[in-house]
């Protein structure tokens, strides 16, 4: 709860109530409450008016708009029959699909040509910094 253990939290209820007198806790209570009530009041007017605004300049069809063109970009990008591959430090790796080349190559011409990607790979490959 909030970064709080047991023991912290146990800790600071008898620090308050070494400097509070018990008699005073259920107003300082009461006071607590009503401040939340109110915060949590001014913030669902403050959302409630952040909504109106959106609505009001059309904000959600730009958001729209905005999605369906990345979209549409990803869809286009995606189109050129690359394999992407992602190591283990999400790097990214954009390799052809193997069957188009083992059509054109003989076994060990497609052996060398999956070693070749796989030394440009290691080379590329960064371990992020610690």
């Amino acid at each position: 709860m909030f970064g709080f253990s047991l023991a912290e939290l146990l800790v600071v209820c008898v620090i308050i109530l070494i400097f509070i007198k018990p008699q005073d806790l259920p107003e300082i209570a009461y006071f607590i409450g009503k401040l939340f009530y109110r915060a949590k009041n001014f913030f669902n007017d403050l959302k409630k008016q952040f909504k109106e605004v959106e609505q009001e300049f059309g904000l959600d069809e730009i958001k729209q708009e905005i999605n369906r063109g990345i979209a549409e970009e990803k869809a286009r990008l995606g189109d050129d029959d690359s394999i992407v591959i992602i190591d283990i430090y999400g790097n990214e790796h954009r390799v052809p699909p193997s069957h188009k080349n083992a059509l054109n190559l003989s076994d060990e011409e497609f052996t060398q040509e999956v070693e070749k990607h796989n030394q440009e790979n290691t080379e590329t490959t960064k371990p992020p910094a610690p």
